[in-house]
Formats: C-alpha cells, structure tokens, sequence
C-alpha cells in the first residue's frame, strides 16, 4: 500500500494540502493498488440498496477526497483512509434510508408513538427492506380500513380472535377482508404466504 507522501506530522493541513496529496498520491497508485481499491469498493458496496453500485461508492469517496471535505490524515496509508471514506458513505446511505423508512411508516401511522419490531436477526438491508414492505402494503390497503385494521393487529402480535374483537369484525367480515388481502397481495406481488 502506498504510504501518504512526506508530511510533517506537527503541521496543519489544511483542505486544499489534502485534496494535492491525495491527487498526488492517486496519480502515484500502482496497478495493484488500483485492483485493490476496486476490490475495497466492492466489498464496501455489498449489501447496500438497489442502485449504488461498487463504482459509485468508490467515485464519491475519490470526489470528497479530492475537493476537500474529507482530509487526508498524516501517516495513514491512501488505500486505509479511502477505505474510511468509503465505510462512512455506506454508513451515510444507511442512515439515510432508515430516516426514510421511518418517515413513511409514521406518515401511515401517525397516532403511534413508536414500535418495536422483533427481529432475530436484524441488519440494515432487512430492516429496509421490511420498512419497504410494510410501507407498500399501507399503501396498497389505504382505501379498505376493515384490511388496515387486519394489518395492525396483525403487526401489533394479536390472534385474529383479538382482532376480532378490538375492531368489532364479525367472523364473516374477518375471513372475507382476508381473501380480499390476499387476491391485493398476489396481484401486487407482495405475498409471501397466507396475510
């Protein structure tokens, strides 16, 4: 790995020192180097969401070492702090998309406080993802309040005789609002077994 070039470690560096070094150092990079750069892009970029490819993690960490916004520290190798770049873009995205889901499951809830959802295993992707799904349904069942209460109950751990019962369904209206769930939900692609 290519070492960062001659700086006193004692004196400041400012944005546009930074921004040279690092222009120097990139147009320094062996073929070697550049292979693992890539190959840091790529493990970085894995997981994140549909539409951030390895390339673009990899150009935005080049562009905010380039102009600045991410300083270059003395004594650290190019190859370990554009890795860093790279990790608090990823944690950025993450962090982004987690506001995002937030502000949709609330604007469908907007009554609640907060909620936990069990997970076993939670990470970012499921998280998202599931965000997205819950998101999808509320929008796909926001004309039928009998199917949104279902979905509620169904999301709050309550049996269906709970649910019944707290929303005032009778058997019929119950069973009927849940075939009619279940054709939305295979129609739109969202069912992943019985609603």
């Amino acid at each position: 790995m290519m070492e960062m070039p001659e700086f006193n470690p004692c004196a400041a560096i400012d944005a546009t020192d930074s921004a040279a070094a690092v222009s120097r150092a990139l147009a320094g990079l062996s073929d070697t180097d550049l292979l693992r750069l890539q190959a840091l892009a790529r493990l970085r970029a894995r997981g994140l969401p549909q539409g951030v490819a390895w390339s673009d993690l990899l150009h935005e960490a080049l562009a905010r070492a380039l102009d600045g916004s991410r300083q270059w520290p003395p004594g650290v190798p190019l190859l370990v702090f554009l890795a860093g770049v790279m990790r608090s873009i990823c944690d950025e995205i993450w962090r982004k998309r987690r506001r995002e889901a937030d502000l949709i499951l609330s604007a469908h809830d907007p009554g609640s406080v907060s909620r936990t959802i069990a997970c076993p295993a939670p990470d970012q992707e499921r998280v998202l993802a599931a965000g997205e799904a819950i998101a999808a349904i509320y929008r796909l069942f926001a004309g039928d309040q009998t199917a949104l209460q279902i979905v509620s109950g169904l999301a709050d751990g309550l049996s269906a005789e709970d649910i019944r019962g707290k929303h005032g369904l009778s058997s019929l209206a119950y069973d009927s609002a849940r075939r009619r769930m279940r054709r939305a939900l295979l129609r739109a692609g969202l069912c992943g077994g019985t609603p």
